[in-house]
């Protein structure tokens, strides 16, 4: 059974969403139903909110690191599905 949410939000933030679902070929109510879902599948926002972004980068770039490390890297698709 699907069901309606409103919220209230800038329209400015509003519009810049729709341009970037859009670009994503998703509808606005389709963007946002995945962040339910993710939120639902997370018990939790799907992204760490912070006031600190020297943190979260930091932490991005030791992700970064690490996977770069730990993992293959491939020139081109055909690459990639030539070890698969």
């Amino acid at each position: 059974m699907n069901t309606v949410i409103n919220i209230r939000t800038e329209k400015s933030v509003r519009d810049e969403a729709k341009k970037v679902f859009s670009k994503m070929g998703l509808s606005t109510s389709a963007g946002v139903n995945m962040f339910l879902h993710q939120v639902v599948a997370m018990k939790g926002l799907p992204f760490t909110p912070t006031i600190d972004t020297r943190k979260l980068v930091a932490k991005w770039n030791a992700d970064v690191a690490w996977t770069l490390s730990h993992t293959k890297g491939y020139k081109d698709a055909k690459d990639a599905l030539g070890d698969m």
